[in-house]
């Protein structure tokens, strides 16, 4: 399947220096609701463990991608970048480009080249000389990437469980992603997925996860301390 872009541009969620305020636009009501409300959460939380060095992990952190499965908002997968940022009253805050697409998340891991895209669109608005409207007419951008990904999964038909093998009947057609997104699912029933290229705490890496990452871990997403944080 291709043009899996269900909307035609990028959406937006956060704070960012040329505003005042929080900011939203052309996403998802429920992934919108859901993401804002874990965001507020993870940053509270991760304040108040990592105390007096939470500026300074939160402004340099990783920029974060992410694909996530229909399940975790019961629309939509969603893919995006999210990136630390702050209004111009000062207020920090993460910035995120989002949008709802086709097909399993797994498939826009598998082929990232969007991420590129979505990332320089992000960190645009730190610029000094940022200018907002002239900004948000290159959200479309990268979507001739987002459309070249096939986001086809085929059934795969399990012909029983076991402990230490998977059995799957013989002559199904089936394909790569699919048995990639059938196995991750055994364990993940909503499966996300998280990459970044890492900072000078984080090294480059990948998670997958069911749901969301957990409130009281995320920390080590800014610290790289993923033992302290129980991952």
């Amino acid at each position: 399947m291709s043009a899996n872009a269900i909307t035609p541009s990028w959406g937006f969620i956060g704070k960012i220096p040329a505003k005042g305020d929080f900011i939203k636009q052309d996403l998802p009501k429920p992934f919108a609701d859901l993401f804002h409300d874990w965001q507020q959460a993870i940053i509270a939380v991760s304040k108040e463990q990592l105390q007096e060095t939470w500026q300074s992990h939160f402004l340099n952190a990783p920029i974060w991608h992410f694909a996530l499965d229909s399940g975790v908002t019961n629309d939509a997968t969603i893919i995006g970048t999210m990136i630390p940022s702050v209004d111009a009253a000062g207020r920090y805050f993460f910035f995120t480009l989002a949008r709802p697409v086709l097909g399993d998340a797994v498939s826009y891991w598998s082929c990232r080249d969007w991420a590129n895209e979505s990332q320089d669109l992000a960190l645009t608005v730190l610029d000094d000389h940022f200018t907002f409207d002239v900004w948000s007419q290159n959200l479309q951008s990268g979507t001739e990437l987002i459309n070249a990904i096939s986001a086809e999964t085929l059934p795969v038909s399990q012909k029983k469980l076991s402990g230490e093998n998977l059995f799957i009947k013989e002559h199904t057609e089936t394909n790569v992603m699919s048995l990639l997104s059938h196995v991750v699912r055994q364990q993940f029933p909503k499966p996300c997925y998280w990459w970044t290229d890492g900072n000078d705490a984080i090294e480059p890496m990948m998670l997958v996860m069911d749901g969301l990452p957990q409130i009281g871990k995320f920390a080590a997403m800014l610290d790289g301390q993923w033992q302290k944080w129980n991952w």
